[in-house]
């Protein structure tokens, strides 16, 4: 599947490109539509658990991905150490590292390659599922996955990255600032703050500081790689 534009599409294909962009933070900053479009960043802050305990040495044994958009993934190996730190700071940044890797390949045609990847972890984390709804949200996630693949024109393909990308930048930094607001003590700060002996909250606004590089990032690549990437 190429992506590359024929001359006579670039600014149609530019113009399509920056409404997919706006909607994707549209979608992200509506209650309506980001209550539904939630499920979807947890299923990416899960595989971002699960893909770094792997790489850390863990043995994976289960995730889960609830109704009410919360999720859980659980690994086994040593109780403390780099390993289960790294797992941990894992979640909140994955959504917006991959919103910020698929603007950068909307912008230097490589939609194939990202696509494949998302499928690759994504399609991983299948097997580890232990509930319902969590089997359910995954698969239409993959679905979709599959279908811009496969029959997606170039066109397409740019547009629907760019906003899904957009949608999780908004979203990463959406879901970090309601850590400040959440009174739910077990969450991926808390669990830091005893790993570590540091404050939650200093986990919190690292989370916030990432997703808004990442958004910051995002906005640089769109706003100055394009002429390299189209010209």
């Amino acid at each position: 599947m190429s992506l590359t534009l024929a001359p006579s599409a670039v600014d149609e294909g530019e113009a399509l490109l920056w409404v997919a962009l706006v909607v994707g933070v549209a979608l992200a900053l509506v209650p309506s539509t980001y209550r539904w479009g939630r499920h979807g960043v947890t299923a990416v802050h899960e595989a971002g658990h699960a893909l770094v305990a792997l790489l850390a040495g863990r043995r994976l044994r289960s995730i889960r991905l609830n109704r009410d958009s919360s999720g859980e993934t659980v690994s086994v190996g040593r109780s403390g150490g780099p390993g289960v730190v790294l797992t941990l700071l894992a979640g909140y940044p994955a959504p917006s590292l991959v919103g910020l890797s698929g603007v950068w390949a909307a912008r230097h045609d490589h939609v194939e390659a990202w696509v494949l990847v998302l499928l690759v972890v994504l399609g991983g984390t299948l097997f580890l599922l232990r509930n319902a709804f969590g089997v359910v949200v995954m698969l239409a996630v993959l679905a979709g996955l599959v279908a811009l693949r496969r029959w997606a024109e170039p066109e397409q393909a740019l547009a629907a990255c760019a906003l899904v990308s957009a949608f999780l930048l908004a979203a990463g930094l959406r879901g970090a600032l309601e850590l400040f607001a959440s009174r739910v003590g077990a969450n991926d700060a808390s669990a830091l703050a005893r790993a570590t002996h540091l404050p939650a909250a200093w986990w919190k606004t690292a989370f916030v500081a990432v997703a808004l590089a990442a958004a910051v990032a995002g906005a640089w690549v769109l706003g100055l790689q394009w002429p390299a990437a189209s010209g």
